[in-house]
């Protein structure tokens, strides 16, 4: 029990540090970019800051994750179908939990499709990733039986992933705007430009709160289903996961967040900052997971199309938005081929 234990955790961790190191850029990529900080003093803020937002508001997506998607017990299912569970609910879920193996597999595939993505410096989603993952598994457990997932849970968080993009890129394009607009009309010094400095500084900060709020939860959410008594915990593991993914490989994206999309000054950072942190932390606080990547690539195309359209990289944005296809596929069927295969093997 104690090997199964430690081995849920190193993937779960695992998961963790691959979020830190593709989302680092989500915080900073747009203050790097500037050259408002350097990436050292960006990344250790990243690292306090994604740690408050795990430990402070990292359950409400955790649920979602852990609990959320598959029903494995008998009430979560007489919730959602007002009828008692047919037997083979007992069948597949036999603890009325998600399987070691499932929760193994899960956040096995959604660590090995992100540490590509972070290789490949494709800013992903991991959000979609985990879910992609956690319903693979669920597809292999119970095959395409629809009745063993929660259709309404997937349909809003998938929806959000559509929704949440475009809200940070008007956000973003109308505080970009209204800023450049006060700008014009006063005189811009020295003492202008360390505000809108300061401004992005703190953005940032808001921005890995709202990271740690968000996708700790797909890093140790499914431990949730596990070890439910032990959320504050596993929030910390969490949150520290994404802080030494940031610290240790996250410089990659944020290359590519901060300086490939569009060029962005101090008004222009701070914009795309703050509507992606905004964006993220409303959904966390309704319990979806949205994707980070896409809030600040959304954010930051708003701030682009102030300037004109041709000001973004419609190549760099098309190689992003396919990582966001490829990725949550990619793992929702290796999830659910691995788990068969693994599963028959161990019996």
């Amino acid at each position: 029990m104690i090997l199964i234990a430690v081995i849920l955790l190193a993937t779960g961790f695992y998961v963790g540090w691959n979020i830190g190191a593709n989302d680092a850029a989500n915080c900073i990529g747009t203050a790097v970019g500037a050259n408002i900080i350097s990436y050292k003093r960006a990344v250790i803020l990243v690292a306090i800051f994604v740690t408050l937002g795990a430990v402070l508001q990292g359950h409400h997506v955790m649920k979602t994750i852990g609990k959320g998607i598959i029903l494995c017990t008998a009430d979560s299912y007489e919730k959602v179908h007002e009828e008692p569970p047919p037997e083979q609910l007992f069948e597949f879920f036999p603890d009325e939990k998600l399987p070691d193996l499932a929760i193994f597999v899960a956040l096995a595939s959604a660590g090995i499709f992100v540490t590509l993505a972070t290789f490949s410096r494709i800013p992903v989603s991991t959000s979609q990733s985990i879910v992609g993952g956690v319903a693979g598994v669920g597809i292999g457990i119970v095959g395409l039986r629809t009745e063993f997932f929660k259709l309404q849970v997937l349909g809003a968080t998938v929806g959000s992933w559509i929704i949440c993009p475009v809200l940070t890129m008007t956000l973003a394009f109308i505080l970009y705007f209204l800023i450049l607009f006060i700008l014009r009309r006063i005189r811009s010094g020295p003492g202008v430009n360390r505000i809108l400095a300061a401004l992005v500084v703190i953005s940032a900060a808001y921005v890995a709160y709202s990271l740690g709020a968000n996708d700790v939860g797909n890093a140790i959410g499914p431990l949730l289903n596990k070890y439910p008594d032990h959320g504050l915990p596993l929030a910390l593991m969490g949150g520290v996961a994404l802080a030494v993914g940031a610290l240790t490989f996250g410089k990659r994206v944020t290359e590519t967040v901060g300086k490939s999309i569009t060029p962005l000054d101090f008004a222009g950072a701070f914009s795309a900052q703050f509507s992606a942190a905004f964006g993220v932390h409303y959904f966390s606080m309704l319990g979806i997971p949205v994707s980070t990547s896409q809030a600040v690539v959304g954010a930051v195309i708003g701030v682009g199309l102030v300037k004109g359209v041709k000001s973004v990289s419609t190549r760099r944005i098309v190689r992003i938005v396919i990582g966001w296809f490829v990725c949550p596929t990619g793992a929702a069927l290796f999830a659910a081929a691995l788990y068969r295969l693994l599963h028959s093997l161990l019996g």
